[in-house]
């Protein structure tokens, strides 16, 4: 077997094994890949593809920018390339420039769906909701079939203000049971968008009702830990905020109620302050302050980003409902 034909039985290897999640085997064929021909386009792609399955954010994006100097006219590079700057550096405007010179070069419908995602999202990012709802349009006439696709552009519709392009795309994800849930709890919040309060409470219960059925995670904390979190949180808000808040108890509730759901809750909220309106002079009645456990438990990857989840939930809600915004906290160092 020459050298290229061992090459190519490793890359054909390495993909496959990345397909099948096994990313030790994908880097073992990677390596010996680099040690016959380490400038190879599908070397380097295979490279960038394990790097960027393991997290190692930064080793992806230098392989990726190597792909689009040596095949410059292949879109994929500059997408994932893109996707990266976006959602791990959070920088949308460099993603934007990025994915922007894929599109002369897209001639394959798979392509062209990943980069509008990317582009729709980075405008998103950079609060611009019309000219994301543009860019979503070109997929108007695209058979958008494989549900988490769906999913998530049901999601950019949304946010971009397309209700319409968001029912479309939320029914195909409907249809898969791993997605059939989220996607209903999606439909409810497009409901809430258009204004049917009927519908959106009907969606929500049902995604009550599965939720409370639903297996727990693999995160848990007891309830005095969690209270522990929020009374050290509220300490943390400005005194004249700490006063109105001295003797309101801390509530651990599983998930938002029945009856709350009926009165338009969302039953994945994190937390809710019950009481009067905030006034202008910051002197609200608040009753209780409820943190939903299941909620807060089934968006952590483990305890300390629980704990960070409390903390934010406790902080904003209570920022909220006291009239103070995102840019309040970053004012007084609570962000």
């Amino acid at each position: 077997m020459t050298r290229q034909d061992r090459l190519t039985a490793d890359l054909d290897r390495g993909f496959d094994a990345l397909d099948a999640g096994q990313l030790d085997v994908a880097a073992a064929c990677v390596e010996r890949c680099q040690r016959i021909d380490r400038k190879n386009p599908g070397v380097i792609a295979l490279a960038a593809a394990v790097a960027d399955a393991s997290g190692e954010i930064d080793t992806a994006l230098a392989h990726y920018r190597s792909m689009m100097e040596l095949t410059p006219d292949d879109p994929m590079p500059r997408i994932c390339a893109a996707r990266i700057e976006l959602r791990d550096l959070g920088d949308p405007e460099r993603a934007l420039d990025t994915v922007s010179g894929a599109f002369d070069f897209i001639d394959d419908e798979a392509d062209l769906i990943e980069a509008v995602v990317v582009r729709a999202e980075a405008l998103l990012g950079l609060g611009q909701p019309d000219e994301a709802r543009e860019v979503l349009g070109e997929l108007a006439t695209s058979a958008i079939d494989e549900p988490e696709q769906a999913f998530e552009l049901a999601e950019l519709a949304l946010a971009s203000e397309d209700t319409e392009s968001a029912l479309k795309w939320i029914e195909v994800a409907r249809n898969d049971p791993k997605f059939s849930t989220d996607a209903l709890h999606l439909l409810g919040r497009i409901h809430e968008a258009t204004g049917n309060q009927a519908a959106m409470i009907a969606a929500w219960q049902e995604v009550r009702t599965r939720d409370a059925a639903a297996p727990a995670g693999p995160v848990s904390m007891a309830d005095d830990e969690i209270e522990r979190i929020a009374l050290a949180t509220l300490a943390e808000l400005p005194a004249e905020v700490r006063t109105k808040l001295e003797r309101v108890p801390i509530l651990i509730e599983t998930a938002p109620s029945e009856e709350l759901v009926a009165d338009g809750i969302d039953p994945r909220l994190l937390g809710l302050f019950q009481g009067t309106e905030a006034a202008d002079d910051l002197a609200p009645a608040v009753t209780t302050i409820l943190l939903f456990k299941r909620n807060l438990e089934r968006i952590a990857a483990d305890l300390d980003e629980l704990a960070e989840e409390v903390r934010i939930t406790v902080l904003h809600e209570t920022a909220h409902y006291f009239g103070l915004d995102d840019d309040d906290l970053e004012r007084l160092g609570l962000d």
